[in-house]
């Protein structure tokens, strides 16, 4: 008997569910789909975690997807981008789900991530 193939949603359409807050879209993901959209990066060095936290969309707005403590290009992490735009809901869903990390940023700025 074959295996049945699963579809997997392209890396473009992962971002754009992650852009528009598609929750359902990442859980359905399979494990291993889902081991691949954590190493996931865009043309900015962004992880899927921080798309939806700059986006401002809370439910899609999962670590398991992408680690909270990833940093893109600028060293910014999600949580980084959630506060850039002021939503303390997201905030606070990292902070609960985080490690307390001290980053020394490009920019020579001592902040303290989690």
């Amino acid at each position: 008997m074959e295996a049945m193939e699963i579809d997997v949603p392209k890396q473009e359409d992962l971002f754009r569910a992650a852009e528009k807050g598609d929750a359902a879209l990442f859980s359905s993901l399979g494990e291993e789909a889902l081991h691949r959209a954590r190493s996931m990066r865009n043309e900015d060095g962004r992880s899927l975690l921080h798309v939806a936290a700059s986006s401002g969309h809370p439910e899609a707005t999962d670590p398991s997807v992408s680690g909270v403590n990833s940093k893109d290009e600028e060293g910014w992490a999600p949580l980084h981008s959630a506060a850039s735009i002021g939503n303390v809901q997201i905030v606070e869903m990292l902070l609960d789900r985080g490690e307390f990390l001290i980053v020394l940023h490009k920019s020579w700025h001592l902040d303290l991530q989690l």
